[in-house]
């Protein structure tokens, strides 16, 4: 039998949430398409969002993060990270070597990509801003894992029994085939905590980070350490990213012919008893605006984004929303509510009522023969929208009892640390 500890944190994720500006923010990118604006280079490196006020704004979320690096205008950039292994005294993994590391992850983006970034928006008379996130999560995953014809990580799993402070447990044990053909352990993690942005935070942070691996990652994580190569060939950090962005208010203009529609009013209630209720009323426009013609009595006209009214609407929601503010607008005009509270069986007064409505008598409008032309307009609301950072460890030289360097040989490394 083997032996938990008595503390063991196994949690790799951690969230945050951010308070939201709702004055001005991302726009839904169904709704402006943004980032076509830039070259494929920088669609690669970004995410990139319209503002919801402002048409010369630009929200971005990087792609890519890396290491965070302090003394970069030097010449000597120096990485904020370090990584040594130890063995623990206690707890089930005594005697194992286990890998600590820790430091800050940069989610700018690369300093070279980020000035072109500004440069390409400079050329269009835009400015460049990153963008606020509702709620962040920095997690570690293990990856260079065998997909198989199915399109799924071939993995075992079996259970492992430990006694701890409360008696026996069964811990899962899962491995996964990676392409060197070993099978690798899918807990790779044994324990990682990241401090997730907080407060009136963009997606332009450091992040601080520590973790510790499990056994068997020692030798692995020095190699990569020897030649500066990038981590994501087995393990890579990825920090996710909520982002609330907003709809832009949409626009029809409703043609009215009162006459006409009031007759159409009169056949749809006389089917009904010459009394409907609401959602009756609802289908009734719905009919209406569905069939439009030159005896419907109303017409609507979309305004699309060339600022131009067109009886096509841009989508499904989009005339279903113009159903509905249709009938906030012209119900009571059309129609006289009223209530009919039911009799409670218990005795007591009841307060749920059935909404019932009937035609209007609208003197002025039947016999004056009104036509009018109104606007109505309503907000879809807003909307969440998912973006991710893969953090990079690449670039690192040293570590285990030495210092962690920077690899300013490398051109590659050279362009993320933005040297020029």
């Amino acid at each position: 039998m083997k032996s938990l500890p008595n503390k063991t944190l196994l949690s790799i994720a951690v969230a945050a949430l951010v308070p939201f500006t709702a004055y001005s923010a991302p726009l839904d990118p169904s709704e402006r398409d943004m980032a076509s604006q830039f070259s494929v280079d920088m669609q690669r490196a970004f995410n990139i969002y319209a503002d919801s006020d402002h048409r010369d704004l630009v929200w971005y979320v990087p792609k890519v993060g890396q290491i965070a690096l302090t003394g970069v205008n030097t010449g000597n950039p120096r990485p904020r990270f370090s990584v040594y292994s130890r063995a623990p005294w206690t707890g089930f993994l005594a005697g194992q070597d286990l890998v600590h590391f820790g430091g800050a992850f940069d989610t700018t983006g690369g300093i070279g990509d980020l000035r072109q970034l500004e440069r390409e928006a400079q050329a269009k008379g835009l400015r460049v801003s990153p963008a606020t996130a509702a709620k962040a999560t920095t997690k570690f995953l293990l990856t260079d894992l065998v997909v198989g014809n199915n399109g799924r990580i071939d993995t075992e799993c079996h259970t492992e029994t430990w006694t701890g402070p409360n008696g026996e447990v069964q811990i899962p044990v899962c491995t996964a085939l990676n392409n060197d053909g070993e099978r690798v352990s899918t807990d790779f993690m044994y324990k990682f905590r990241a401090t997730t942005p907080r407060g009136s935070s963009s997606v332009s942070q450091n992040i601080p980070f520590q973790g510790v691996t499990m056994p068997e990652w020692v030798f692995p994580i020095q190699d990569l350490m020897e030649t500066g190569s990038n981590w994501d060939a087995n393990f890579q950090a990825v920090t996710e990213w909520e982002l609330t962005t907003l709809r832009k208010t949409r626009v029809a203009r409703i043609n009215i012919n009162w006459s006409r529609t009031f007759e159409q009013a009169s056949t749809y209630f006389g089917i009904h008893n010459n009394a409907c209720v609401d959602i009756e009323v609802q289908t009734f426009f719905r009919r209406l605006l569905d069939n439009q013609n030159g005896e419907s009595g109303i017409t609507v006209e979309y305004l699309h984004d060339d600022g131009t009214y067109k009886p096509e609407p841009i989508n499904d929601e989009q005339f279903d929303n113009v159903v509905d503010a249709v009938y906030q607008e012209m119900r009571n005009e059309l129609f006289n509510e009223m209530r009919d509270y039911g009799q409670s069986q218990l005795g007591r007064v009841d307060t749920e009522a059935t909404a019932m409505f009937t035609l209007r008598a609208n003197y002025e409008k039947l016999i004056f023969k009104r036509n009018e032309t109104r606007y109505v307009s309503w907000n879809p609301g807003s909307s969440v929208h998912n973006a991710s950072t893969n953090m990079t460890v690449q670039c690192v030289l040293g570590g285990f009892g030495t210092s962690v360097t920077w690899d300013v040989d490398s051109e590659a490394c050279r362009q993320l640390a933005g040297m020029e």
